[in-house]
Parts: structure tokens; sequence; C-alpha cells
């Protein structure tokens, strides 16, 4: 048909801009990563026309200690800091973590039909031993001008080192037993409790089976969970990541973004979810099976108090 005509060429298209893109990525994954240190410095030398300004330049980097920096610290972590759907999802004990964190990319699926974003971490780091983490969405509809219909969502299992993980922590309790021959004997009960953290992103909500059968309340909770974090991805894959140097400066934070985002929530959601809901039945679920989880957390990037035109401070501990 006239469609899968127009869906298959358009595939193709983005997958040849795709490529065009990716050594402009490299480029910035070098510089964020310090391995371009050297020929930033000579070019910003060459910058420096008068000869005293340029010694004034080098003394003032020296007391800063600007010698001692490699790339671009906390790059990833200001630049996701300054999108609220991502920020909000951010702890403190998070913004450690992704201090590792040396770049982000996304690939879609050659036939237009999902994509795959693919967190890459500094080996070795004290938080896991995973080099990248993944989030796989499979969108049928994700080229058309639809809402989106998620097939299917796949994350990825952190491998987290002893005592360094984010997303849960072991409580200890005392428990008193009631009855028996050992009434009265105290004894310890450890517990994982979840907490809040970003990482929970990586192990996605469940999507219910083909024939399950839910009430209203669960269904609206299973949407809203989807919703929010397809919200997530796409702000990573659309914006974070072809301007994530805009986001790291402040300077996307002016065209509109996160004020969209908000007033398409209120609008209500954005077709995470496919389901039907019949007078008087229960809604059903069209999906194949997935894994469980969302959260949000207190972030620790306050709003922006930026005036007009001034570039918004990336505010971290």
């Amino acid at each position: 048909s006239i469609l899968e005509e127009y869906l298959a060429e358009r595939a193709a298209l983005e997958l040849k801009y795709a490529a065009k893109m990716e050594p402009l990525y490299d480029e910035r994954r070098k510089v964020v990563n310090g391995e371009l240190d050297d020929a930033v410095a000579e070019k910003k030398d060459g910058a420096v026309a008068d000869e005293d300004e340029k010694e004034e330049s080098e003394a003032a980097a020296r007391r800063e200690g600007e010698e001692d920096i490699k790339g671009i610290p906390q790059f990833w972590a200001c630049a996701m800091g300054n999108i609220d759907v991502i920020a909000e999802m951010i702890t403190e004990a998070d913004v450690d973590c992704l201090d590792h964190l040396n770049d982000i990319t996304c690939t879609t699926f050659p036939d237009g039909l999902g994509f795959e974003l693919t967190f890459h971490f500094n080996t070795p780091n004290p938080f896991f031993t995973n080099t990248t983490l993944t989030k796989r969405y499979e969108v049928p509809n994700l080229l058309t001008e639809d809402e989106p219909i998620l097939k299917n969502v796949t994350g990825c299992t952190i491998q987290w080192k002893k005592n360094q993980c984010l997303t849960y922590k072991e409580v200890t309790r005392k428990q008193r037993k009631k009855g028996g021959a050992n009434a009265g004997q105290v004894r310890s009960i450890t517990k994982k409790e979840k907490v809040d953290s970003f990482f929970h992103f990586f192990d996605p909500p469940k999507i219910p089976n083909m024939n399950d059968v839910v009430d209203e309340e669960e269904a609206d909770a299973v949407e809203e969970a989807f919703d929010h974090d397809y919200d997530i991805a796409s702000a990573i894959r659309s914006h974070l990541i072809p301007k994530a140097v805009l986001w790291f400066t402040g300077e996307a934070m002016t065209e509109g973004f996160n004020e969209e985002e908000e007033e398409e929530a209120e609008g209500g959601t954005r077709g995470g979810v496919e389901a039907g809901v019949g007078a008087g039945a229960p809604p059903q679920f069209n999906f194949s099976e997935g894994s469980a989880t969302t959260t949000t957390g207190s972030s620790p990037f306050p709003p922006p108090a930026a005036g007009e035109g001034e570039n918004p401070e990336c505010k971290q501990n």
C-alpha cells in the first residue's frame, strides 16, 4: 500500500541521516570525555590574540585548577538535570553514579518500528559492573503521527556491586517470636526496600498478558506508568541526545520543551498503552508480557532561577 511504501522510505531516510549524525555525536563524546583536551586547548590559545591576555588566561586557569580537569565533568548529569521529566527521577545518590556516564546513544530499528537507548559508563565504576545499560522500545507506529502504541518494553539487569545498589536498600528489623517453644526470643530480619532512583528506568513497567482482564483503576495505573516511562524515553531520544550541549548549558530550556511537556501531561495521557474499554466492561490490554516497576523521586536539581536571557546554572552537590 501507499502507507507501507511511505513508512519503508521514511525508515530508510531516518537511518541515512542518523548515520550522518554519528560523527558529530562521536566528536561530542570525545570532547566530553577529554579525548580532545589538547586539541581544544590549542584552539582556545589560538583564539587569544593578545599575548598579555593569553598569559592572564593561563594564570587564571592554573589558579582555578583547570589544568587537572579532564573533559567536561558531570556533562550528562547536568544536561539530564535540566529536563524536568528526567530530573524529577534523579536523586542525590544518582548524581554520583551519573558522574561515570560518558555517553548516551539511540539506535532506531532498521524497520523503523522501535528504538534502543544505550547508556555508556566508564569502566570500572564503583557502582556496578555493567559497561552499558539499555532500554528497548518496540513501537509499531513510531514513524506515524499517531499516538505511540507500545508493543513491548525491555530493560536490563544492573549488576550492582556490594553495598552500592541505588534502587533498593537493606533494612534490618528486630522481631520477637510470639508463640511456640521459643516464644519471646528476638531475631533479626533483613528485608529489601525500594528507594527512589533514576535507575528504576531500566526496570520497566509490567505489561499485562494479552488475555488479562483488569479493573479500571488498575488500567489507569498501568497507563500512567507507561505514559511516564515513555515520556522519559522520548525526552532522551528526541531532546537530550540531539541537543545535549544545549541542555548542558541551559540554552535549550528557553525553547519551551519543559512547558510543553507539562501542558501535554495536564491534557491527558499520550497513548503509551493500547486499551479497549467497552460500556460496563473492564479494559483489556493487548500486549505481550514485560517486567515491572516505576518510580519518581525528589530531584537534586531545583528549578532554575535564571532571568530572561541568562543561562540557567546546573546545581548539584
